[in-house]
Formats: structure tokens, sequence, C-alpha cells
């Protein structure tokens, strides 16, 4: 096993956990057999360049360089994220935020965000936010601070939050098809009593992001 290739199935592994994924999920994210990439990660099996190739066009937002030599950060966008900001914080989103898109608005207006230390119990993560409401609850509470990171995988029946045209929206997701045979997700609140179900076209939706932590304050 070379040096190059242990440092590469590293940041394989480091691009898995910030992106959620299993070794079966990334395997076919990218393509591959789970064992393929089993045996990959294990030593067995070389790391070709048709392998990074193949992970490059599966996550776009990686620079150029990372993966294979270790070069700039893991996304394109962690620098223009990050901005000025110091890099062992991340921006609280304002309560104030009341329409998409999270990113841009990382991009242009980080500024009107709080700087939190980095909560290194959790996975790698974009944001956080502040519950406002009890739609979630009992599972989240009104005052919970949510750490996300964006998807490149939706798991359906779980829970994420939709960046939409309209404003964040924290739910438990489904995938469906309308009458008109559109793709739309269904929007679940663990609060089923006070707040009903409702869809959201796909077309309205920028991003799907991750809850990878909760801060609960007792």
């Amino acid at each position: 096993m070379s040096y190059r290739d242990d440092q590469i199935r590293k940041r394989i592994k480091k691009l898995m956990h910030r992106e959620g994924l299993n070794q079966t999920q990334f395997a076919e994210k990218i393509g591959k057999s789970q064992p393929q990439v089993s045996d990959i990660m294990r030593g067995k099996v070389k790391v070709t360049d048709n392998f990074i190739e193949d992970i490059y066009k599966a996550f776009p937002q990686i620079s150029d360089g990372w993966l294979s030599e270790g070069d700039n950060m893991m996304y394109d966008s962690d620098s223009e994220i990050s901005g000025n900001a110091v890099s062992d914080t991340r921006p609280r989103l304002p309560k104030t935020f009341m329409e998409g898109n999270i990113e841009e608005f990382l991009k242009e207006h980080r500024s009107q965000c709080q700087e939190k230390k980095i909560i290194t119990q959790f996975a790698e993560y974009e944001f956080t936010l502040i519950l406002k409401n009890d739609r979630m609850s009992p599972k989240y509470l009104r005052g919970d601070e949510l750490a996300f990171r964006k998807a490149s995988f939706v798991e359906w029946g779980n829970d994420y939050l939709l960046d939409t045209d309209e404003g964040p929206r924290f739910k438990r997701v489904f995938e469906e098809v309308d009458e008109d045979g559109n793709k739309v997700v269904r929007c679940v609140s663990y609060n089923k009593n006070d707040y009903p179900d409702f869809v959201i076209p796909y077309d309205k939706i920028y991003e799907f992001y991750k809850c990878v932590g909760v801060i609960r304050v007792l």
C-alpha cells in the first residue's frame, strides 16, 4: 500500500463522513458495487485514476486536487462560505431569516449571523439554527439548536431542513408524485395534531440539509 493511496483512502473516509453516507450508499453514489469500494478501502485494490474521477463526477463540489493530493479545502464552497470568519466557528442563522437560499445568504450576509464555536462532538456541519416553534415536538423542542450540513443523498422518511423559496422548513420528508405526475416532497411534523402535512414541489426546493446534532438547554 503506497503512502499516497493510504492518504486518499483517509480523505475518502472523511468525504463519506461529511456527506453522511455509509459505504453502500457511497458506492451507489459513484456507480460502483459495495464490494468494489470495500476492496479499495481495505487496501486490497489500488486506488486508480478512474476511481478518483468517478468520485469527482459524483461530488462536483470537491475542490480540484483535494482528493488526489490533499491540496485546497474539501469543497470549493468552503472558502466562500467561511469568508473572513474564524475557522473554528460556524454561523448560527439569525431568527429573522425567513426565505432562501441559505447558501447564498451565508456567502453574502454571513456577518448577520452569530459565529458559534464548533461543536466537536458533532459530525462536520455548515451552520446551526434555533427552532422557533413546536412543530417537530416531542422529538425536537422549541429552543433546540440544530446543526446541519448539505445532503448529497436524501434518505426518505428521515428529518431534513428544506431550503425553499418561502424559507427553511424542518420536516420529516417523503417523496411522492402528485395527480399531475410531478414529483413533490411531503412534509410531516411530529406534532401532527396541530400541524397537518403539506407538500412542496421539487422546483421550490434549493437544497436538503441533514441534521447532524442537537443542543438542548434543560
